[in-house]
């Protein structure tokens, strides 16, 4: 099947570079090294989000609103390049909070978001994506920038019930590259059958194949077995037409010395007959 996914380039983004397109851990190290902490972070995007929902809460002259806001749309860049390039599936209930009870006591004594017990960043990630696109998420903190700044609502029940939700994801996409960070890249499971190729191995195993080509060898290990299996099997034939040609030999050998014998006999009855004959002609 043909391969239509389309390649992110800076141009599908507001903010993300070439190089942070390439490797988003660039961007990662770089956040939580020198610009703060998860616990901080935690805490701007909380009331980021709850004085821009609710206008009369706003605190719209802080200049630190629009860093906050330009930092959560990057960071949701690099969460998008990582769903794709990791070709991350869909969640079919994104707003499933835990899965097991597990995960339940680890949110609430941590917090620590968790997936069957275990910090699973990429299963934060897709939830995020599942509940909405790339595109709505724009929508959405441009609406909440709008209403922080301007200290007015730009609509009735705007973002209503919605807006748990919304703080929610923002806080677990955080905690997501948190985990990234610290792991220093994202592990995605995958089936036992999978096996992964280094760009090394790869490019290694491709110059051997071509060595046998050129050398008419085997091409990988089922070949080789088949050549020895058919190497066996001709030194086996070998061997059957050697011993049936030493036993032939050897009967013939047999039968030329009892033919042998069976002259001498003859020979001697001749012998015999003949000196029995001389001796009735005599006088």
């Amino acid at each position: 099947m043909k391969n239509t996914q389309k390649k992110l380039k800076a141009k599908h983004f507001r903010y993300l570079s070439k190089k942070n397109i390439k490797n988003p851990m660039i961007y990662i190290r770089d956040f939580f090294q020198q610009q703060t902490d998860i616990i901080n972070w935690q805490n701007d995007i909380n009331l980021f989000v709850t004085t821009g929902a609710y206008p009369a809460m706003s605190t719209g002259g802080y200049p630190e609103n629009g860093y906050n806001c330009h930092q959560m749309i990057k960071q949701m860049e690099i969460a998008y390049v990582i769903f794709k390039q990791c070709g991350l599936p869909k969640h079919k209930n994104p707003l499933t909070l835990f899965d097991t009870r597990k995960d339940y006591f680890n949110y609430s004594y941590g917090p620590e978001f968790t997936c069957n017990n275990k910090k699973s960043p990429y299963d934060l990630i897709r939830k995020f994506f599942s509940y909405q696109s790339l595109q709505k998420w724009y929508k959405t903190m441009d609406d909440l920038m709008e209403q922080l700044t301007l200290k007015r609502s730009i609509g009735d029940e705007h973002f209503g019930d919605k807006i748990v939700v919304i703080r929610e994801f923002l806080i677990r996409l955080a905690y997501a590259l948190y985990y990234i960070y610290e792991n220093g890249g994202i592990t995605i499971p995958l089936p036992p059958y999978v096996h992964i190729q280094s760009r090394k191995q790869h490019e290694e195993a491709e110059s051997n194949n071509e060595t046998n080509e050129s050398l008419g060898g085997p091409h990988d290990i089922r070949d080789e077995e088949k050549m020895s299996e058919m190497n066996s099997a001709e030194l086996e034939t070998k061997n059957k037409g050697a011993n049936l040609k030493e036993d032939a030999t050897h009967k013939i050998t047999l039968l030329n010395v009892e033919a042998a014998d069976h002259l001498d006999t003859v020979t001697t009855l001749e012998e015999n007959m003949t000196c029995i004959q001389q001796t009735l002609q005599s006088p």
